[in-house]
């Protein structure tokens, strides 16, 4: 196994007890260079067996500062970074990237944007609606508009898919003002 992947593993292992005891689930985790520095990202939902309610929509400002104060304790403890390193818990957001080709399928309908690793006729980025997720093969129909067309991937070539948030299509009463406690989009994306 590759090291990032083993690590990325053992940070879900470690954390993944104690979300369950908040109602929370690791979307994904993600390590990337910060200077001379680790960063590490790990991005938190709402359990599936949490309800979604107006109450609840997603993860609070507070229960990231709590897993972050918890996680950072729990890796000074495991010594996995032998060096300085930043630690960033928020939710996926609005425009969550998608770390599973399982994670796409409640998103079938919406708009995605994938960067692909291997070349589809000459093309590496596609934007358009997800049509379909077979186990690992993602369908969509990609460039919107009269030249669209369909196509198919295995989410494995895939260096990044992300969900492309349509701000007119949020249903009514479900965008929050400056004083919801799940913070503005740029506080948790």
């Amino acid at each position: 196994m590759h090291r990032t992947s083993a690590v990325t593993e053992k940070i879900r292992e470690l954390i993944t007890p104690f979300l369950g005891t908040l109602g929370l689930t690791v979307w994904g985790v993600e390590l990337a260079a910060a200077g001379h520095r680790q960063l590490v990202r790990l991005y938190l939902d709402l359990a599936a067996d949490t309800p979604r309610t107006p109450e609840r929509l997603g993860v609070t400002i507070a229960e990231c500062a709590r897993v972050s104060r918890h996680l950072g304790s729990l890796l000074e403890v495991e010594e996995y970074f032998h060096s300085a390193y930043v630690l960033e818990v928020s939710s996926p957001g609005l425009s969550r990237r998608f770390f599973e080709a399982g994670q796409l399928a409640d998103f079938i309908g919406r708009e995605i944007e994938a960067k692909l690793s291997v070349p589809i006729d000459g093309r590496k980025r596609f934007r358009g609606t997800l049509t379909a997720l077979d186990g690992q093969t993602v369908s969509m129909t990609a460039d919107p508009g009269p030249k669209s067309f369909p196509i198919s991937f295995d989410f494995t070539v895939a260096d990044k898919v992300r969900l492309i948030h349509a701000f007119d299509a949020t249903p009514e009463g479900e965008a929050d003002g400056d004083d919801s406690p799940y913070g503005s989009p740029e506080a948790t994306s």
